[in-house]
């Protein structure tokens, strides 16, 4: 019952420990993970551009563990002019980060006896403490902080725990499903990646054991080897003035950044994180591409890729790519995501590495005859329908969530009532 619900204040609910100031130049390619802010998703942390220390320094510092399913503020971040790192973002630690480190600008939520830790996972993910961050930080317009103590001084009703575990586990089964289908995503990406390497590096593909093959370039017949401007259009992007409200204000064309990438859990993404409109995108070198193009970052990360099923623009820092017929774009784009260590061998400049337009252009590509190149896009784009299909499928499970968690945390709804539609929510979800 909801007169069972106390009143309550944060601070004498959690014990806290705050993120080190790891530094840039102690990180290596491989060890025990960093997490930092910047790698802050909605609700997870992204593992795209995860820095790694050496475990010998890990162990100086093993008092910032993570574990599975910590949950972790961020406490200084940006305004609400860029959503992405926005401070106050609350993220749970996933299972493939545990044992990772905490960065600074960051403080762990450790939760006491009297609150179960998945209930306050989705306390803390209410508007509400958005809300009451938002009002407490301090900081410049382009720089925001929190501190620990307008944290605690958060207040909100707090039911009886067997209530919270109820809410908690309602509420999970969402989320369940979503990294249930994140990892269905990864398994459907990892193999059409094994299908173009078992077909066009280890040269194994249908026909294989009688294909003839040219004694000159030791490709099969028909085979050729090729520039990549040759074989499909590639251009750039661009970035309408922040000054002109009207190359932003109501826009409507999806126009990516290499953020937007970086966050995202599947090769096809439904949606960009920022709009431009029809006079910004003229007012600037962004380009309306097709939905037969596919996008590559080009500078700082190299090597992020996504295909999108609708129009959309991105910013210079992408190399985008349109193939010359619809059929090659598989192709191309496993392709190039074998070869991504190659591409930031060619990158250049000082303030970060960037693989220019004209250099790509100019590399080689085995190109195979167009009957393997229809056979794969026959294959690797059923694959693709599938990604599609999960990628909306989990935005309509947290577009549920969202819609159902205030309505929990605030006992509008009786957790006993809703238990049975919630399973049979579930069951619909799973089979399609």
């Amino acid at each position: 019952m909801k007169s069972e619900w106390t009143k309550v204040e944060l601070g004498g609910l959690i014990d806290t420990q705050k993120g080190f100031a790891f530094k840039s130049s102690w990180y290596t390619s491989f060890g025990v993970p960093i997490v930092r802010v910047s790698d802050f998703t909605d609700n997870s942390i992204s593992i795209n551009e995860i820095n790694y220390i050496s475990n010998d320094l890990a162990e100086e510092h093993i008092k910032h563990q993570l574990q599975f399913r910590d949950i972790l503020i961020q406490t200084v971040g940006s305004w609400q002019s860029n959503p992405a790192s926005i401070v106050g973002k609350v993220v749970t630690v996933p299972i493939d980060l545990n044992g990772a480190l905490l960065n600074q600008n960051a403080v762990k939520i450790v939760p006491k006896s009297e609150i179960d830790k998945r209930f306050l996972y989705y306390r803390l993910k209410e508007e509400n403490f958005k809300l009451h961050n938002l009002n407490h930080a301090q900081g410049a317009a382009n720089q925001a902080s929190i501190t620990l103590e307008s944290i605690k001084k958060f207040n909100f009703k707090l039911p009886p725990l067997p209530t919270q575990r109820k809410i908690a586990s309602i509420l999970s089964s969402y989320d369940d499903l979503i990294e249930n289908n994140l990892k269905r995503i990864q398994l459907l990406e990892e193999k059409a990646q094994l299908t173009y390497e078992e077909w066009f590096v280890k040269m194994r593909f249908p026909g294989y054991e009688t294909a003839k093959f040219d004694a000159f370039t030791g490709l099969p017949e028909g085979w050729e080897i090729k520039n990549i401007g040759a074989i499909c259009k590639v251009s750039g992007g661009g970035t309408p003035s922040r000054a002109i409200d009207e190359y932003w204000n109501d826009g409507d064309i999806i126009w990516y950044s290499p953020t937007d990438l970086s966050k995202a859990n599947s090769l096809c993404v439904l949606d960009s994180s920022q709009k431009i409109t029809e006079i910004g995108l003229k007012k600037s070198s962004a380009k309306l591409l097709d939905t037969n193009s596919f996008m590559m970052t080009s500078r700082a990360t190299i090597g992020l890729f996504a295909l999108i099923n609708k129009p959309f623009s991105t910013n210079q820092g992408f190399i985008n790519v349109t193939p010359l017929n619809e059929f090659e774009k598989e192709y191309l784009l496993y392709n190039f995501k074998y070869r991504i260590e190659e591409f930031k061998g060619h990158a250049t400049g000082a303030t970060f590495p960037e693989l220019s337009k004209s250099k790509f252009n100019a590399l080689d590509i085995i190109w195979p005859s167009a009957e393997s190149l229809k056979q794969f896009n026959k294959i690797t784009s059923i694959l693709h329908i599938q990604l599609f299909n999960l990628t909306e499928q989990n935005r309509l499970l947290k577009e549920a969530r969202d819609i159902l968690l205030p309505r929990l945390m605030s006992g509008m709804i009786d957790v006993d009532k809703i238990t049975g539609q919630v399973v049979e929510e579930m069951e619909t979800f799973k089979n399609k």
